[in-house]
Order: C-alpha cells, then sequence, then structure tokens
C-alpha cells in the first residue's frame, strides 16, 4: 500500500512548510521575547541554516538510495542490528512529537476555547482523529494540506495590513543591540522546531527526485521561517518587547487587537478556523511518519494494521506525560532543541560517512540518474528570453539561495557588533537582514519553478 503513494513538489514544500510554523505558532515565541526583547526576530537564522542542512542531507541520501524512507536507508547503510537501534532512536523523538503537539492544541483549546470540556476528551478526540487518517496515506494528507496552508500563509500575510493602526515601530528600536550571547541563546531555542523537519525523512520513497526532495523542504521550511519571524516583528511591534515575554500564546493575543471595524473586532475565530486544520495536517503527518517507522522494523510498510493500537496508545501516553501547562511549554521550549542536538547531527553525518563509503566500496550500486534524479533534475530548459528569471539555471537559484543566507549571517553579525554602538548601522543591519531573507525565500522559489519546468519539458 505505502509504496505506492506519491507526492509531487509542491505538496512536500506545504508539508515541509507547515511542519515549521504550527510548531512555532503555540510555543516558544513568549521565551524568545523574554532572552532576546526588541531582536527576538532575528531568532530563527540559526534553524534557517540548520534545516538547509537537513534538505542536503535528505537530498544526498534519496540520490545514493532512491525509493527508499530514512528508516529503510538507516537498515541498508548500518546493517539489520545497529539500524533498528537508530531507527529506534528516531521513532522515540517521533513519538515525543505527537505527544507534546497533541497535549499543545488540546491545552490551547482547553484554556481559550472550551473551559469547562476536560482534558482527557479533547487527548481522545485528537487521537480519535488520527486514526481515522492512519487507514489513508500520505497523498490524503497532503491534499488536506494543500487546501488549508495557502489560507494559512495568507492570514499571516495580512496581518501587518490588519495591524497597521496598531503598529508602533519606535517599539522594535533600537534594534541588534542585544548581546551575542542572547541571540545565541534564543536561535539554539528555536532549532527545537526546526529538528520536526526530520519527520519529512520517513516520506523520501514517496518522491523519486533528490533535487525535488532537496528543493521542497528548502523553500517550505524558509516559508515557514520567513512567516514566523513576520509574526514576531508584528508581535513586538503591536506590542511591545516585555509584556508579550508573560503571555502564554502571544499570537493569540496579537489577533485579539485586530480591530478593522466596530463589528470586526472578534476576528480571532475566524484566524482558529483556518490554523487549527494546519495544526492537525502536521500532527498527522507525523502521525503517518510514526507508523511508516514502525512497521520499517519488521521490514514492511503495510501500517493500517497497526493503526488502533498505536493511536490508542497515543492517548494514553498523552495523559500521562504532562501535568500542566507549564510543564509543557517547559518541555517544548527547552526540552525539544537538547533532544535534536543530541541526535539528529550525528544521525546525518553518521549515515553519509558509512553510506558513502559503501557505494565508493560498490560503485555499480550507484542509483541512475532515471530513479534518483541526479541529473535529471539539474536539466533546466534553457530559453533564449530577455528575462533574467528565464536565463538562470536551477544551479543558479540554489547557489543564489546560498548565497544570500551568508548574507543574512553576515547583516546579523555585523549588527551584532556595531549596532550598540551606532543605530544607523543596526537598523539598516536589521533591513538588510529583512529584505535578505525574503529574497532567499524568492529564490527557493524559483528553485521548484525551475524542476518543474525540467520536469515538463521532459
Amino acid at each position: 500500500m505505502d509504496s505506492k503513494q506519491v507526492i509531487n513538489l509542491r505538496q512536500l514544500s506545504w508539508l515541509a512548510s507547515s511542519i515549521v510554523t504550527s510548531g512555532g505558532i503555540l510555543t516558544l515565541q513568549n521565551e524568545l521575547i523574554r532572552i532576546n526583547q526588541m531582536d527576538a526576530w532575528f531568532s530563527y537564522l540559526l534553524s534557517i541554516i540548520y534545516v538547509f542542512l537537513i534538505a542536503g542531507f535528505f537530498g544526498y541520501i534519496t540520490k545514493l538510495y532512491p525509493q527508499k524512507n530514512i528508516f529503510e536507508i538507516s537498515k541498508e547503510i548500518l546493517g539489520q542490528g545497529f539500524g533498528t537501534c537508530l531507527n529506534l532512536l528516531i521513532l522515540f523523538h517521533f513519538w515525543q512529537i505527537v505527544v507534546r503537539d497533541i497535549s499543545s492544541v488540546s491545552r490551547f483549546s482547553s484554556t481559550l476555547l472550551l473551559h469547562s470540556t476536560p482534558l482527557e476528551i479533547l487527548f481522545l478526540l485528537n487521537c480519535l482523529l488520527l486514526i481515522y487518517f492512519g487507514k489513508t496515506s500520505l497523498e490524503v494528507i497532503a491534499r488536506v494540506n494543500d487546501l488549508f496552508y495557502p489560507l494559512f500563509v495568507v492570514t499571516i500575510t495580512i496581518m501587518p495590513l490588519l495591524l497597521s493602526n496598531e503598529f508602533f515601530l519606535r517599539l522594535t528600536t533600537p534594534v541588534l543591540t542585544m548581546p551575542l550571547q542572547h541571540w545565541t541563546a534564543s536561535s539554539i531555542l528555536t532549532l527545537g522546531s526546526a529538528g520536526d523537519v526530520f519527520i519529512l525523512g520517513a516520506f523520501l520513497h514517496t518522491i523519486y527526485n533528490s533535487n525535488h526532495v532537496r528543493s521542497a523542504i528548502r523553500h517550505g521550511s524558509l516559508l515557514g521561517f520567513f512567516l514566523l519571524t513576520l509574526i514576531l516583528f508584528a508581535i513586538i511591534a503591536v506590542l511591545g518587547p516585555r509584556m508579550p515575554a508573560n503571555f502564554s500564546y502571544p499570537t493569540y493575543n496579537l489577533v485579539q487587537t485586530i480591530h478593522v471595524t466596530d463589528f470586526l473586532d472578534r476576528l480571532d475565530l475566524v484566524m482558529l478556523m483556518i490554523w487549527f486544520p494546519t495544526v492537525t495536517c502536521k500532527i498527522i503527518a507525523i502521525y503517518l511518519a510514526l507508523l511508516i517507522g514502525i512497521t520499517s522494523l519488521f521490514n514492511g510498510r503495510n501500517y493500517p494494521m497497526i493503526n488502533k493500537p498505536i493511536g490508542l496508545m497515543l492517548a494514553l501516553t498523552t495523559c500521562l506525560s504532562f501535568k500542566s501547562t507549564t510543564e509543557l511549554l517547559s518541555f517544548s521550549n527547552f526540552s525539544s532543541p537538547v533532544i535534536v542536538l543530541a541526535y539528529q547531527p550525528f544521525t546525518m553525518v553518521l549515515l553519509l560517512i558509512v553510506g558513502i563509503r559503501k557505494r565508493r566500496k560498490n560503485p555499480n550500486a550507484l542509483a541512475t540518474p532515471s530513479s534518483s534524479g541526479g541529473t535529471h533534475a539539474k536539466q533546466d530548459p534553457e530559453q533564449n528570453s530577455g528575462k533574467l528569471s528565464q536565463r538562470l539555471t536551477y544551479s543558479h537559484w540554489l547557489q543564489g539561495g546560498n548565497l544570500l543566507l551568508f548574507i543574512c549571517v553576515a547583516f546579523i553579525l555585523i549588527g551584532l557588533m556595531f549596532g550598540e554602538k551606532s543605530p544607523l548601522i543596526g537598523t539598516i543591519c536589521a533591513i538588510g537582514f529583512g529584505s535578505g531573507l525574503l529574497l532567499t525565500t524568492l529564490t527557493t522559489y524559483m528553485e521548484t519553478t525551475k524542476l518543474k519546468q525540467a520536469e515538463a519539458s521532459n
């Protein structure tokens, strides 16, 4: 069943973006503001670099081992014994993510919307939803995410317009004046949500082109971080750098301040109607990754047969995991980065080193370009048009995105070194960082566009 699943470049990109934004919109933002105050919106740069490394790892490993997911690849590279041990470690993290996100959504609903509903009922309802979608495939949830996530992007991008009468830009100044260790601490905390992107490794077999995997994750994740940066900037510009640090859900408080007219003063309910399906799509995707990983332990992909037992086990473990919302937020904000850094870099380096050595010993086993997409995707349709965007190839956009990301890092470092002495330099670097982040998002979009053109021309 699972071996026939196929999703396209756009769907994988939307899924990556949904995973990034859904994790960061309900947690962490108050801690970032508490640590880094008005410079909190610069905190996602390190996470972007980390996600680019994950995307490069997935792209390369898919080229070496096409039509296999991360669990099957680890077994093939490390052998049955060591591969299974590594897969159990990855599954333990996936289980933590599912439990954490079910608890976050349920406690958010209980705190702000359903005050009298027992938490156990909310946990059970979410797990029943997971069981329902666990009978389907990734294609189904990718299509559902295709419907709701564009609406989510629209709601986030129009928030600065809806809040234009509430903006007070002096609250965001002076920029880049906080100590370097504050920026470093807040950046490390954001790696917890960035590490959630690793769950896409369970779906590598659904896309047969390695460049598609890399560019889809790059574009989707960068779009997600751009939206989170925009939200964080809006929170600081409207609510200030101190008050949101004491809120549990600053984004929700920000939406509550929207007053377009006298009769449109409860837009938070409209926003929640769009946000909840997006967060749910992320939880379902991680749940499917968990099911795929468990069945891979038995060398299979028929995960619907274990769907109900695993779903009920999640309901039980979610009820027993966290005693309060404070404990949940502490785990999400402070434990997740530690867990991610404890095993993901080691996993990627280990699989790359051992996988490359095995391929060098057996060069005849290398994947052909038609199956892995290593060469096929770079055959961009060269058009002798006057438009610059059509003359540039996929490689140009890929390298341009990396260069722009390096420029963003340079702006941050220069601003942190000289921003305290000269407010003008700090402001220029902040504008340069924002512009560079936007341009990097556009270049990654052009990467995916070039791949689609290459696929259509062949």
